[in-house]
């Protein structure tokens, strides 16, 4: 295991939590809204609103903005705005150019060069450079898979099995798994390093990392 990094006191921490997969990601405990309903952030209040899982489409109980549902497939390179709380994949030939995408889940396979808005997982399984930020509840970069953030990344966890260039906000877990390894700043409530995996950088665990981040004002 190689490690090297300092928090604030000149230590690195390291605590375990949670449940194992064979992948070596954690699983969260179950929660939310009951089965049949999901739970939508509105765009401009942050309202939590409860929505069917077949809607296409839903209205903040709190301000009226519309917020669509839809899912997206993006399989060319395109700069249309992406703004849905549905879930959103970039195929291996889509490109989502000079845009932010706003979403619930996003997986790329393809390319995103501008900023991230997911109210739950963002998925890279392709090499990735994103100049814009990112901000998402849980991040996941798959195994032999390097991304490359230039601007901070905000999160509440993330489950690190490739190589991450960044500087990471985590209100949660910070879940570096055997073949993970992570270069740049990280700031942390917690932080879990599996054997074998790498954390090089300055380092600040535990305390509060802030809130977990969604879209901007």
């Amino acid at each position: 295991m190689l490690l090297t990094g300092r928090s604030e006191t000149g230590e690195v921490l390291a605590r375990s939590s949670g449940a194992k997969n064979d992948a070596g990601s954690t699983h969260a405990v179950p929660h939310g809204p009951p089965p049949g309903r999901r739970e939508v952030v509105c765009f401009d209040c942050r309202t939590v609103n409860k929505a069917s899982s077949k809607a296409t489409s839903t209205q903040c109980a709190n301000c009226g903005t519309f917020i669509d549902l839809r899912d997206v497939d993006i399989r060319e390179r395109t700069t249309q705005r992406i703004r849905t709380r549905g879930n959103v994949v970039v195929h291996k030939k889509g490109a989502l150019l000079g845009t932010a995408v706003h979403c619930g889940s996003l997986m790329i396979e393809g390319m995103v060069a501008g900023s991230i808005y997911a109210q739950e997982t963002v998925t890279f399984r392709i090499d990735a450079k994103v100049l814009g930020e990112i901000r998402c509840r849980r991040l996941v970069v798959d195994r032999r898979v390097k991304v490359t953030g230039l601007q901070p990344i905000h999160l509440d966890s993330m489950d690190l099995l490739g190589e991450l260039t960044a500087r990471v906000f985590a209100a949660g877990t910070v879940h570096i798994a055997r073949h993970g390894r992570m270069i740049g700043g990280l700031n942390a409530a917690r932080l879990r390093l599996d054997p074998g995996g790498a954390l090089l950088g300055v380092v600040r665990v535990g305390g509060r990392a802030g809130e977990v981040p969604g879209d901007p004002d």
